[in-house]
């Protein structure tokens, strides 16, 4: 028998969609139509039901802890009821748990499971994207924020604080080490972390500065049903600094993400829109610069541990440019 690690992703996926119909019987669903949509760590599945309904099923990872899951769902509850924003809606199940274990042959594991509604639209692609767009990006990470600022998760939810002392107490990991054996490019992750914990330092740990972030607001996570916007994969959530949000979406508005157009008008907007709605500090385009390369670390630290994606040339490639950006960025301080 061929081992459940040996299959093709096509495979997998054919039983993945066996464990996620049984997933959906936990919601009273029966009968529906499922279409695949992502495979990386977690599998989503696209269902559509007979009476019209449309939801996002999640098939999480196999070491998906579940009360990170939950404390998802809570905070995307907290979302669906105080806002109006176009966000992933949680479902719960017939016997009303916010979550679901399943399994299926062939599968090595019981696997947790969650429905959302179905936030419909696509992400735009470089060329797609205009002023217009990003305005709007600025204006739905402004209100997230906002609502992060008097939102509390339930204690049992609380997240660590990914602050000054955090990071003040990390070294560059060992996948990086072992990937750069050039010391100097070790040292740009190093000022990396230490003028990062220097910003937080500077920007204290208020609620009107950090709190429950999205954590990867980029181009493939904002989406666009003609132009109203929405958002996806809040699973990254954590507890850092909202300015963070906001310089990860700038870090993709860049030449190689946008088929080499100029992205200044599409940063301008970004930054312009969300500062019109809830405001920035006047060292703002300094401390954007900072956390721009605090998530070129983050990204460079993930890339390096995961053998899956330093399969991948375009992966490694971005990797490799990783240390120069981040001290243009510094340098430019």
């Amino acid at each position: 028998m061929v081992r459940f690690e040996e299959l093709s992703n096509e495979q997998r996926i054919t039983l993945f969609e066996t464990l996620g119909r049984e997933a959906l019987r936990r919601y009273g669903i029966e009968t529906a139509e499922l279409s695949h949509r992502a495979y990386t760590e977690n599998v989503i599945f696209e269902v559509r039901t007979a009476d019209g309904g449309r939801y996002a099923l999640r098939v999480c990872r196999a070491n998906t802890d579940p009360t990170d899951l939950e404390r998802e769902i809570t905070w995307l509850h907290a979302l669906a009821r105080d806002t109006e924003l176009r966000i992933p809606a949680p479902v719960m199940t017939a016997r009303g748990d916010p979550l679901t274990r399943a399994q299926a042959a062939g599968v090595p594991e019981p696997r947790y499971c969650a429905l959302f509604t179905w936030v419909s639209g696509d992400y735009a692609r470089g060329d797609e994207l205009t002023p217009r767009r990003l305005d709007k990006a600025g204006a739905f990470l402004a209100r997230l924020h906002a609502h992060a600022e008097r939102y509390r998760l339930p204690e049992r939810f609380a997240l660590p604080r990914q602050n000054a002392d955090a990071l003040s107490s990390m070294d560059v990991s060992d996948p990086l080490a072992a990937y750069f054996p050039d010391r100097h490019d070790i040292v740009a992750f190093e000022d990396a972390l230490s003028t990062t914990a220097s910003v937080m330092r500077e920007l204290g740990e208020g609620s009107d500065v950090a709190g429950i972030i999205h954590g990867d607001f980029h181009q493939r996570n904002y989406i666009f049903d003609g132009e109203e916007i929405g958002a996806i994969d809040f699973e990254t959530m954590w507890w850092g600094y909202y300015l963070y949000d906001l310089a990860t979406t700038l870090s993709y508005l860049l030449p190689d993400f946008l088929g080499n157009r100029d992205p200044q008008p599409l940063r301008q907007a970004v930054v312009r829109s969300y500062a019109r709605h809830r405001g920035l500090p006047t060292e703002a385009p300094r401390y954007l610069r900072v956390f721009e390369a605090y998530r070129l670390w983050i990204m460079a630290d993930w890339v390096a541990g995961s053998p899956r994606m330093l399969e991948h040339d375009w992966a490694r490639d971005r990797l490799d440019r990783t240390p120069q950006q981040i001290r243009a960025l510094l340098d430019a301080l």
